[in-house]
Order: structure tokens, then C-alpha cells, then sequence
């Protein structure tokens, strides 16, 4: 079931929470929404869900073609998964799944067996077949997770959207679950839209990212086509750790900064990883810059050095074995060079 999204605004007030946002889901694609607080990418997931409407006139929603502008949220066949789960505490974990089906009306509503096949079939798909008379309080937080998919799963959607999805959940249970999820959606390949803060998250599991800011799209693609190839400067740094550098004192480090960015004294965006720390005593061409603090808790050493010509900060990150062979200290004099970097003509130092 594919998703289209046609030119949607949508104010609350004075306040523009979508200004003109269009947007194509393929069918059987896990799409992330990605951005910032405020950027407008729950308010467009609960458009498409059909729990808010856009602006009138503002524009349309399709699912596969049918117009579903104007058409009720219980009409649209689309599971909705909370940040909060919702689940119902009075409730076992087979009533909660179970819920959604037995409120039908009396025409729509399976049989009780029938329900109570599917129920179970849900509960083995998310592996939690053993926990059906189990109330929430007694589940963890990934077990709470796992049962909010699949009461949203079992009222057969032909769309699956989940906002922030893993927000409630500490980091390391996070990941698992995510990784799960990657492998759930490929076993069941239902077209799934997924809000999320997260950068790791949405590039990790997602076929295709939808990056959001003030209102509107910035870029959409591939994950490693985002990361690589970013659009604008906000999606450069929102997509990981950078460092905005003077492109006119780079000229000397061997930059592979555009030549528009070096004549308008523009800025040069780099990675942590993509910079390159020498000895100060090799004389090479590079930025010279004074190590300050390093962090080497984990499999990347992570340095933090001050240029010396402008007094700016800059991180690298190399290996341990990197850390070992060039035997730094704090306060030593290093030469620093960009392996790869990019620049936006239009994005002039001030």
C-alpha cells in the first residue's frame, strides 16, 4: 500500500507546524521521519493517520491512489503505535490485542475463535506467545513495545505508523528492539512509517529517510545516500558529529573544499572521522592545532584540539591503535588534514 502526501499545510493558530509538505512511500517500504522537536513530523504522521487534518484545501492524502483526505481515522485501515503504548492496565495482554477487533461493529467483528487465533498468532510473531495473561505493569518496557505492534497489527492495516516508537526506552534495550523491528517489518513487509529524534535509529533500519525541519522537508533518500550526499547544512550536522570550519584557513591543510567556498570565505564541513591527526614534526601541508582533551573510553579515541591561527575547536576520531602509535599527550602540537569534507556555495561565513 503505497502513501502519497500532495502539498500539506497545517497551522495550529499562528503557528505553522507544516508549511506545504509533499511526500511519496513507496508500498512495502519502513520510512523514518526524521527530525528535530517542532519540526513537524508527528503532526504530518497523525495527518496521514487521519487523528489531525491539514489546512483546507491545503492539499491531499492517497493511499495507493484513493483519495483519504476527508476520510475518518477508524476508516483509513491504518495501525497506530504511541510513544506511550496506551496500553490498558485493567487489561491482560490478550484482551489489549485483542481490543481492537472485539470493538468492530457486530457486522465487521470476527468470531471469538477467530479472534482468538489471531490474537495468538500475533503474540508468536512479536515472541511473546507465553505472556497472554499477563497485565502490562509485569512486562518490561520492550515487552510493553512489542505488544502495542501487535495490537496495532491486528486489525489487519494496510499502513503501520509508529511515532517514536523506542522514545520510553533506555539505550540499550533500544537497540535491540530497533534491529528487531528491521527484521519484523522484512518478515511482514507492511508499508510502516516511523517518527523519530533519533539519527543512529532512523539510519540504522530505514529503507528510505524523510529529514524535517521548520515545517518542511529538507532532503529525502537513502540512508547512506542522506549521509553521504547531505542537501543542505542543517541536514550536514543534524546527520552526526561535524565540524564547521573557515574555508580560508584550510587553504594551507590541502582541503578539497570547493573553490567557491575558499574565495567567499565560506564554511567546510567535515566528520570527526574524515581528519587525518599527524606529527607537527613531519612539516607537511595542515592545519596546525593544539591537542587539548582526550577521550579514549570506547573503540574510537576521540580528541578535541584548538587551531592555533583562529583559536576554533575541532574533534577527530581515530582508532586506538592510531592513539598508541602517534603516543599524543595533551598539549602537543599536531598537524590536522581533511581525508574528505563539503561546502554549500550559498553558505557564506558572516
Amino acid at each position: 500500500m503505497s502513501v502519497q502526501v500532495d502539498n500539506i499545510r497545517k497551522t495550529f493558530g499562528g503557528y505553522t507546524a507544516l508549511d506545504g509538505v509533499s511526500l511519496q512511500v513507496k508500498s512495502g517500504q519502513l520510512t523514518a521521519l526524521l527530525g528535530p522537536s517542532g519540526s513537524g513530523k508527528t503532526t504530518l504522521l497523525r495527518i496521514i493517520a487521519g487523528l489531525e487534518y491539514a489546512d483546507e484545501g491545503s492539499g491531499r492524502i492517497q493511499f495507493h491512489g484513493e483519495d483519504v483526505t476527508d476520510v475518518a481515522a477508524g476508516k483509513r485501515k491504518v495501525g497506530f503505535m504511541f510513544q506511550q503504548y496506551a496500553l490498558f492496565r485493567h487489561m491482560s495482554v490478550f484482551e489489549n490485542i485483542a481490543f481492537g477487533l472485539r470493538v468492530r461493529p457486530r457486522s465487521a467483528r470476527p468470531a471469538k475463535s477467530e479472534i482468538a487465533d489471531r490474537v495468538h498468532a500475533l503474540l508468536k510473531l512479536v515472541q511473546l506467545e507465553t505472556l497472554a495473561d499477563r497485565y502490562p505493569h509485569q512486562l518490561s518496557g520492550g515487552q510493553r513495545q512489542r505488544i502495542a505492534l501487535a495490537r496495532a497489527l491486528a486489525v489487519e492495516p494496510k499502513v503501520l505508523l509508529l511515532d517514536e516508537p523506542f522514545g520510553a526506552l533506555d539505550a540499550k534495550v533500544r537497540k535491540e528492539l530497533r534491529r528487531w523491528l528491521r527484521q519484523f517489518h522484512d518478515e511482514i513487509n507492511l508499508t510502516t512509517i516511523f517518527v523519530t529524534h533519533d539519527q543512529e535509529e532512523a539510519l540504522e533500519i530505514a529503507d528510505e529517510v524523510v529529514i524535517m525541519n521548520q515545517a518542511k522537508i529538507e532532503q529525502i533518500g537513502r540512508p547512506q545516500d542522506v549521509y553521504d550526499h547531505p542537501a543542505s547544512p542543517f541536514v550536514y550536522e543534524f546527520l552526526g558529529n561535524v565540524n564547521v570550519l573557515r574555508a580560508t584557513a584550510l587553504a594551507a591543510a590541502g582541503s578539497p573544499a570547493t573553490p567557491a567556498a575558499l574565495q567567499s570565505n565560506g564554511r567546510v564541513y567535515v566528520r570527526p572521522h574524515d581528519i587525518e591527526v599527524i606529527p607537527h614534526e613531519t612539516g607537511l601541508p595542515g592545519i596546525t592545532a593544539i591537542l587539548r582533551y582526550i577521550h579514549a573510553a570506547g573503540p574510537q579515541a576521540r580528541l578535541t584540539l584548538e587551531q592555533v591561527d583562529t583559536r576554533e575547536t575541532v574533534e577527530a576520531e581515530i582508532s586506538r591503535a592510531e592513539l598508541n602509535r602517534l603516543n599524543l599527550k595533551i598539549n602537543d602540537l599536531v598537524l590536522l588534514r581533511l581525508r574528505q569534507s563539503h561546502s554549500f556555495a550559498e553558505d557564506y561565513a558572516i
